[in-house]
Parts: C-alpha cells; sequence; structure tokens
C-alpha cells in the first residue's frame, strides 16, 4: 500500500531564500533540497522508507507534460516509469514563494541570473546586475557605493571622527547658496563628526537626505566642543538645522565648527547630509529691533549700514541715525508711534509739588517752557537741543540721560503736521509724570508715579493742518525712564502724519557737519 503522507515542506518567505545568498567571501552554500533533487537517489531514498510518492496529476503539479504519461510510460499504476520529481527550487517552474527558477541556469555569480535560491537578482545579492553601478559591502564604514547599488559622488565621512576635535573636513565646502552633500554610515556606539570653515557673520544650514528612516540627531559646536545649535527628526524623519529657526546657526564667529550625528536608535546603514554656507544677507531673518535697528534682517555687528540709510557705517558720520541722503521723510512707526525727536536734558535739582508730578520751573532758557522753539543745536537752557531716534516703540530715556541721580528731568520736542484740519488725541505713556504742549497750550498733566504703558494718558489736541509744535516734559523719580508718543484719530493710530525737527518742516536727515567736530549734526549733543 503506498504512503500518501506529504512531502516535507520548503522553507517559505524572503527569510528561507536570502539564506542562499552568496556569502561575503564568494563562496556559495546550495540548498540541500538542490543536491536531493536527482532522481536516483530520491528514489532510492523513497524505496528505503518503504514507500512511493503518489503524485497528483501532473495537469495539477504545473508538469507540462500529458496526463497520461506523466507517471510513466506505461499510463499510470504502481511501476514501469521514473518518479516524478516534486515541486521545488531548481526544476524550472515558479512554483509558491519563489520569485523565479530558470532550473540548471540558476546562479549566484552571473549578473542577471535568477539566483539558486530563486530569488530575482537585485541591489545586495552581491553581483552587479543590470541597472545597478556597484554592490554595497556588508557593514564597515560607508563607501561611495550607495545601499541602493548606485554610485555617490558625495564626500565620505573618514573615521575616527567622534568628536569635534577629530572630525572630518568638509573640504569642498564654501560660502554660497549651494550645498556640498557628505555621506557615511553609523555603527554600534558611533558618533560622526564633520568641520566646516565659516567666515564672520555667515549662517550655516544642515539638512538630512539620507537616513531619515534610522533617526538621527545632529548638533552644531564649536572645536572645543560647545553646542550652539542641534536638531532631531522633524515630522518626516529627517533632521535639520536652519538659521531661520536657530540662532546659534546665524551669524556665527569666524572659524571651525563640527557637524555631529548620532543615531537615535542604534546603527544607520547610510547617512546623507547637505551642508551650505550663507552669507550675510538682509532680509534673509527677522530680528528683534533692539538686535537689528533698521530692521532689515542684519544684526549691528554685522551690518555695514546700521541704520539704513544708505551710507555705509565707515562713511557715515551719524551711523546709528538715517540720516542718508535718500532717507525718507520723517514720519510715524507703523503703529503710529513717534520715534524721531529733539531732546534736551537731563535737568537735576528741581522741585516738585507732587513727589512724580513734572516741576513748575522753565528749565528751556525763558520764563515760560510752553513758548519756547526748539532748534536743533541751539540752547535749551543749561543742555542744547539734540536728535533722539529711538529703535523701538518705547523711547528710553536712560540710554542717553539716566546718567545722573532722581529726581531728572527731559524735554522732547517734535513739529507735527496733519492733511488737513483734524479732531485727535495725543496718547502717552510716561515713566513717571509728563506734562506736554500744543502750540503753546497745555494738552495734557500727568503727575502720578507708574511704569510706560501705551496710551495710558491722552489728551484732545485739534490739529490744523499746518506745522505744529509739541513740547512734552518727562519726569522721572527713579527706577524706569522713558515714554510712549503718539497720536489718535477716532482711537485709530494717526500713521499718516508728517513729522520735522525743524519748525519750518525742512528736512534735517542729511550728512551734515556744521562744527566739523566729525559728528553729524542730528547726532551732535553741541552741532
Amino acid at each position: 500500500m503506498r504512503d500518501h503522507s506529504p512531502l516535507p515542506a520548503r522553507p517559505a518567505g524572503s527569510a528561507a531564500r536570502r539564506a542562499h545568498r552568496v556569502s561575503p567571501g564568494g563562496s556559495h552554500r546550495v540548498s540541500l533540497h538542490h543536491t536531493l533533487l536527482g532522481g536516483t537517489l530520491l528514489g532510492a531514498l523513497l524505496l528505503a522508507a518503504g514507500c512511493a510518492a503518489d503524485p497528483k496529476p501532473a495537469a495539477e503539479a504545473g508538469d507540462d507534460r500529458p496526463a497520461d504519461t506523466a507517471a510513466g510510460s506505461d499510463g499510470g499504476g504502481d511501476g514501469g516509469g521514473p518518479a516524478p520529481v516534486p515541486p521545488g527550487c531548481g526544476d524550472g517552474r515558479v512554483e509558491g514563494s519563489e520569485e523565479c527558477d530558470d532550473g540548471d541556469a540558476n546562479s549566484d555569480e552571473l549578473p542577471d541570473a535568477c539566483r539558486l535560491d530563486c530569488s530575482a537578482p537585485g541591489c545586495g545579492d552581491g553581483v552587479i546586475d543590470a541597472g545597478e553601478a556597484c554592490e554595497p559591502p556588508e557593514g564597515g564604514p560607508a563607501t561611495a557605493c550607495r545601499p541602493d547599488c548606485s554610485l555617490s559622488d558625495a564626500l565620505l565621512e573618514v573615521e575616527p571622527n567622534d568628536s569635534a576635535a577629530e572630525a572630518t573636513p568638509a573640504a569642498d565646502l564654501s560660502g554660497g547658496s549651494a550645498a556640498v552633500r557628505v555621506e557615511g554610515a553609523l555603527g554600534p556606539e558611533d558618533r560622526d563628526c564633520l568641520r566646516v570653515e565659516a567666515a564672520v557673520c555667515e549662517s550655516l544650514e544642515i539638512e538630512q537626505v539620507l537616513g531619515c528612516e534610522d533617526g538621527v540627531s545632529i548638533s552644531l559646536q564649536r572645536p572645543d566642543g560647545t553646542m550652539v545649535a542641534a536638531a532631531g527628526p522633524a515630522e518626516d524623519g529627517c533632521a535639520r538645522i536652519r538659521p531661520e529657526e536657530a540662532a546659534g546657526a546665524r551669524f556665527v564667529e569666524a572659524g571651525p565648527y563640527a557637524v555631529c550625528l548620532e543615531g537615535l536608535r542604534g546603527e544607520v546603514p547610510r547617512w546623507g547630509l547637505d551642508l551650505r554656507r550663507l552669507p550675510p544677507l538682509a532680509g534673509r531673518y527677522t530680528l528683534p529691533a533692539d538686535q537689528d535697528q533698521d530692521q532689515d534682517g542684519l544684526p549691528t555687528n554685522c551690518d555695514e549700514d546700521i541704520d539704513g540709510d544708505g551710507v555705509l557705517n565707515a562713511d557715515d558720520d551719524c551711523p546709528e541715525v538715517p540720516n542718508g541722503p535718500g532717507e525718507d521723510p520723517l514720519g510715524p512707526s507703523a503703529s503710529g508711534f513717534i520715534r524721531d525727536m529733539l531732546a534736551a536734558g537731563p535737568y537735576t535739582g528741581t522741585s516738585s509739588a507732587d513727589r512724580c508730578a513734572p516741576s513748575t520751573e522753565p528749565l528751556l532758557g525763558g520764563d515760560d517752557d510752553s513758548v519756547v522753539v526748539p532748534v536743533l543745536g541751539e540752547a535749551a537752557g543749561a543742555h542744547s537741543w539734540a536728535l533722539l531716534h529711538s529703535p523701538t516703540d518705547r523711547i528710553e530715556l536712560l540710554t542717553d540721560f539716566g546718567g545722573v541721580s532722581a529726581p531728572r528731568e527731559v524735554y522732547l520736542a517734535v513739529y507735527v503736521r496733519s492733511d488737513g484740519p483734524r479732531a485727535a488725541t495725543l496718547a502717552l505713556g510716561p515713566d513717571d509724570g509728563a506734562r506736554a504742549w500744543l502750540d503753546g497750550a497745555q494738552v495734557l498733566d500727568v503727575a502720578s508715579c507708574q511704569g510706560t504703558n501705551v496710551d495710558q494718558f491722552t489728551g484732545a489736541v485739534s490739529l490744523t493742518g499746518d506745522w505744529q509744535r509739541l513740547v512734552i516734559k518727562v519726569r522721572d523719580q527713579g527706577g524706569g525712564f522713558g515714554t510712549y508718543i503718539r497720536l489718535l484719530e477716532g482711537g485709530a493710530p494717526m500713521t499718516s502724519l508728517q513729522l520735522a525737527l525743524d519748525p519750518t518742516g525742512a528736512d534735517l536727515f542729511d550728512q551734515g557737519d556744521r562744527d566739523g567736530d566729525g559728528i553729524g549734526d542730528v547726532c551732535d549733543p553741541t552741532p
């Protein structure tokens, strides 16, 4: 009686097939299944076991022979012909989990051949097939052959480079927007560092382009190992250090920097970085006003034209005040605040009826402060009228007038003109008391102590459409010293006002030095 028990099952799936791939040394591990496929040996083994296979009809097994001859020349039965060959890798038929089967033509050495384990030729099988430029090595440091069997023209990391001091030089990295590609691999407990030479005020941009699926962290370090910027995987898995987001990567000091990578989940078979050195460029980044006076995207230490008036600092007689020949006429800020005005002070030793109220003493050299017409460079009692340019909406008086003990007082003056008659509101936010006159008429008197607050105190004014004189006296009892100044119409800031530093409305913002002391008139305390 025949034994109908099934034949031993073949290993299935890619893991089993890959076990027959070529070894790194070039020798081949041939499947035992292949060896046992010979009919004689298989038949002997089956007879020795006291049984013979009872195959499916040829049509079901995939045999291309007629059904009446597939089991033997006598048309079937218990004897006569040789036993049929069971399905298996190497029989020339693609079955089950096999990707290919060319029979005796299967090879682990010939390009484009079906492999001995009946897997299709492909990248990583140790043989350079059609469409492949190379075959990557198994493990070890990165080579020019990428995991996808393409050749890379990128710079390659060189071990050892585990620290900033040992960093691989990115020698081909030069200034400009073009990126330089560097590639490498992270082994167990590995760390890779690259060295970049940066010029003063350049920015460094680092972007991961390969190995994002493996997870890496990137840090930017000084040669002593001090970290100035770092990044982990973003939503797409790639890590990036961008100057617009990482302050430590922009406007750097000149010298070497190290870009270091570490794997977050162990080994990284292949990583790739694009490195860029970006030259200082106005408008590239948005910086706080206290770092960038003219808001051109360049910090003061990297800006050749700090005030943005079109005259380079080296040739500017007032490098921190916009007084270039092409400078626009004075006007309020985008929020309506007055930032440019004449100032005189500080005055000390004055008395006050209330602790923080401005003194009633006339300090501008006449009998009545309200009638004084301020002019740049002219006397203002014990001081002279000079230009005050505030880089922010809040006018900071401690910077120029805080060198004396409180109480102290400062006068501010500016000429304003609207585009027609207007009913408006003068809004102040002084620290502490303040008194204001428009064309000699007092419109506001603040006697309290407080810090600066936008529009905290208001007074009604009438604008005529002609040039009008606004004078403000600010008293500080101690601590902070400053104010906000703007005009409102219907509660909205008046941003279209014209401003001037001369009673005639003449534009004094030009390169001029009447006393020849090298300091321009608009920023000279004694022009």
